[in-house]
């Protein structure tokens, strides 16, 4: 421990590198190869290194497309056989047993957010690449998709955790049309923020699953370089290692990195998270910043920005905050620093009780001053115009939703007894019980859990989130109620993947749009998912069908390309930092309340503003009469 301690302090005192990203853009640097390769990713504080995969590098390059565009790349897999199981056996369903970890070489990749086409050599994930062989692919993305922040990574059910989460994954953009934002957020300078939570003991306990039916060769494979321990093997490691798990974030590959701006001056952050497990929150230390929040998932929010000081973070998610710091009056540098901090917990047990939480470092600001009157204005509220997918289905008629209802229930049973045991003892089994009944993947591909049509709308009922990091494929969902308030998610956001802080049920509606094919959904806390906790369903019915009564939801969304003919439909309302009116109120019989002068509507977050006899109607879901 002493010596651990010691490698650490040497390694702070290191000089801090600049932030660096690359990017591939499908649209001008035409195709690519993507390899899947081994890779030895340095232990900071520990010395040497421990052994994992990538796609070329930690993390791959930023992949970047425009709607309408494709993306034509070819994946190799440059991993060799390997000492895993080749094939999967032995029963399945118990929490971290050895049976949840095999073909631990074979891959694929799966473009975590698109909406996209689950078939073929797009978006699937049923697809598989053994070592030493390669396959096309050629994901079409639709001319309507919204432009938004995605992620991408290996897929291959027993296999996802030990290669998504040791490394193997990176970010995907696809680019906002040109005219769909408000010029300051348009013409924001952009931060990419791909982060990666390294889990080294974790990922050696799974690789150690992965050799044997029955784990006899756990304590065999020499996982990690250390210079301080040249054996170290899982039979060796050490009781108060295990225990208290190391764990460290890198920024796009690089410790603690450096980010340069102006003082006064907004940039756009694309984040997105990359771990097996913990839930994240991110957060700046002494207040020198301001945050708005933009989108999540990949989806701007119906009423952007959004005021947050803290953004929250499961396995996958992704958020677009724009950031404008300020420099105090007590700084006594120049350039000033200030910290972005981390912290994370390992697993809930009840509401607001954690294991494992740890803090760090994520990466620090580095503010150059620049005079007052040169500092950006205060951001305004928008909307943005919406392709059809994404429109608002909180007031979509009920008779729509009655024939494709469905309840999905998220158990962890834990088989040891209180108090709540810590991870290397935590034994029990991952269930989902989907309309009832029980479903656990095993190691063959189980039948669909039941079939929707392509052009309808879906309503699921879900429960179990305290513990449980629920993701889907192919189309997004949009929150119409939950069971608490909760810091990150409200009514009416959109969402493909959700680890809540307190709320643990909600009421989704999804438009099934476009794409046919099998659409999977499951826990993306990853070990829970190769252990089981996923199914799919079939959307059936022709491609290319829609839901017919768009008019109802919102008849400005759009079906094809952005109109960037038509006049620009984005309307700046109000600055994210007004009040509340608090002129005397006349209460209406709908609930809304009115004012002669001025009207503020405080229901889901809509603004209505009366003038005299102007009335200006911004963001309703729905028509009012004044």
């Amino acid at each position: 421990e002493e010596e651990i301690a010691a490698a650490l302090k040497a390694f702070l005192q290191l000089p801090r590198e600049e932030l660096t990203w690359k990017t591939w853009d499908f649209s001008t640097d035409g195709e690519l190869e993507i390899d899947m390769q081994e890779a030895e990713l340095p232990v900071p504080f520990m010395g040497g290194s421990v052994k994992t995969r990538v796609f070329g590098e930690l993390p791959g390059m930023i992949l970047r497309v425009k709607p309408g565009g494709t993306m034509k790349f070819t994946l190799k897999n440059k991993l060799g056989p390997g000492t895993g199981k080749s094939t999967c056996g032995g029963p399945s369903g118990s929490y971290e047993s050895p049976n949840m970890t095999c073909q631990s070489n074979t891959t694929n990749i799966h473009m975590h957010g698109l909406h996209a086409s689950p078939s073929g050599h797009e978006d699937n994930v049923f697809a598989t690449v053994a070592p030493g062989e390669s396959r096309a692919y050629a994901i079409h993305i639709p001319e309507f998709h919204m432009g938004g922040t995605h992620f991408y990574h290996p897929h291959v059910h027993h296999s996802t955790a030990v290669q998504a989460g040791g490394g193997a994954h990176g970010m995907l953009i696809v680019d906002d049309p040109v005219g769909s934002l408000p010029k300051v957020i348009e013409d924001m300078p952009e931060i990419p923020l791909m982060m990666t939570l390294i889990q080294p003991i974790l990922l050696m306990r799974m690789e150690q699953f992965g050799l044997s039916s029955d784990g006899s060769e756990m304590a065999s494979q020499k996982m990690w370089v250390n210079s301080l321990y040249p054996d170290w093997r899982w039979g060796n490691m050490p009781i108060w290692l295990a225990l208290n798990e190391p764990i460290w974030f890198t920024v796009n590959g690089q410790y603690r990195p450096l980010v340069s701006i102006e003082e006064g001056k907004w940039y756009r952050l694309r984040i997105a998270k990359a771990s097996i497990d913990w839930h994240t929150r991110v957060f700046e230390e002494s207040n020198d910043c301001e945050f708005q929040l933009l989108a999540k998932d990949g989806i701007y929010l119906h009423e952007a920005v959004r005021p947050i000081h803290t953004i929250h973070l499961a396995s996958g998610a992704r958020a677009d905050v724009a950031v404008r710091c300020s420099i105090p009056e007590s700084a006594t540098e120049t350039p000033h620093l200030s910290k972005l901090l981390w912290s994370s917990y390992e697993q809930r047990v009840k509401k607001l009780t954690y294991l494992n939480n740890k803090t760090g470092e994520l990466l620090s600001f580095s503010i150059t001053p620049r005079p007052t009157e040169e500092h950006d204005e205060a951001l305004e509220v928008f909307s943005v115009r919406r392709p059809c997918y994404l429109a608002d289905l909180r007031n979509a008629p009920a008779e729509d939703l009655e024939l494709n209802r469905h309840t999905i229930d998220m158990v962890t049973n834990i088989t040891n007894d209180e108090p709540y045991p810590v991870w290397p003892w935590l034994t029990g089994t991952m269930e989902m019980y989907i309309d009832d009944i029980l479903r656990i993947w095993g190691h063959h591909t189980p039948e669909p859990v039941f079939t929707v049509p392509v052009g309808e709308l879906m309503q699921i009922n879900i429960s179990g989130l305290h513990n449980h990091n629920f993701h889907g494929h192919v189309n997004p969902f949009q929150i119409q109620s939950m069971d608490a308030e909760d810091p990150w998610y409200q009514v009416g956001d959109w969402q493909d993947t959700m680890y809540p802080f307190i709320a643990d049920k909600f009421v989704m509606r999804q438009n099934i749009d476009y794409y046919t094919g099998r659409a999977v959904i499951h826990c993306h806390l990853l070990a829970h998912e190769d252990n089981g906790m996923m199914a799919y369903y079939n959307i059936t019915g022709e491609q290319d069908a829609r839901y017919p009564a768009k008019e109802k939801l919102d008849p400005t969304c759009y079906e094809g390309a952005y109109p960037v003919d038509e006049e620009s439909t984005t309307t700046e309302t109000r600055t994210s930092t007004l009040t509340e009116f608090e002129a005397s109120p006349i209460e209406h019989e709908d609930g809304y309340e009115y004012d002669a002068a001025e009207l503020r509507v405080s229901r889901n977050g809509f603004l209505l503003s009366l003038s005299w006899s102007t009335m200006a109607l911004i963001n309703s879901a729905k028509p009012f009469a004044v």
